[in-house]
């Protein structure tokens, strides 16, 4: 079985604006739908109300448990998470979005839409990425396999980051990064050849 999510368009790096220290908090299907209630709301929900959305959002499953399941989740996990990195405010009152957050949901569209794929999460933890969204970028833009020494070129002429060198950006992208996008089907990498080929701006997982 095939399931698509698109990764591209008008907007093909969707972490462009977010701080890097915030990645982590983007890499769970739940917290990013928590992000995207807050951020259709213009007043304060309480934990009940956001509960409600959230299920209403990410399952048909409404019974009193997937409630509760939910509920304990937010209590103990993405809203102290969420709270810590200065996103959203959370008190007796209820949750909402800091005045000016660090990750903006309307930024969020594009790993919104992984949130569909029943790999959500497993897509989310791979490809959540600095190196990896830039490479999904990089590859968008040419539109044309590249090579590993052309896409370490392009990594290490970012401003530094994240390799100081092309050397260095080579090793990791041949033994870390590009295997693992490889996997989950976001592009093809032919060892052999040395060549890197995005898979028509979508990622597919085969099951």
């Amino acid at each position: 079985m095939s399931s698509d999510a698109h990764l591209g368009g008008s907007k093909p790096d969707p972490l462009a604006t977010v701080p890097t220290e915030c990645y982590d908090i983007l890499r769970h299907p739940r917290r990013l739908r928590l992000l995207e209630v807050l951020g259709c709301r213009q007043t304060r929900l309480s934990l009940s109300e956001l509960t409600t959305a959230l299920i209403d959002r990410t399952t048909t499953d409404a019974n009193g448990q997937a409630r509760h399941d939910i509920r304990i989740s937010l209590v103990h996990n993405h809203l102290p998470r969420l709270e810590d990195d200065d996103i959203v405010d959370w008190n007796d009152d209820g949750v909402a979005l800091v005045d000016e957050p660090p990750v903006h949901p309307a930024d969020l569209s594009v790993l919104l839409d992984l949130c569909d794929n029943e790999n959500a999460q497993t897509l989310l933890e791979t490809l959540v990425d600095p190196v990896r969204m830039r490479l999904l970028s990089v590859l968008d833009a040419d539109d044309q396999p590249l090579s590993i020494e052309q896409l370490a070129g392009r990594l290490s002429a970012h401003d530094g980051e994240p390799f100081s060198d092309t050397e260095r950006a080579a090793v990791a992208l041949h033994h870390s990064h590009l295997p693992a996008m490889a996997d989950i089907g976001v592009i093809s990498y032919d060892h052999e050849s040395g060549l890197v080929t995005r898979y028509d701006q979508a990622v597919s997982i085969v099951e």
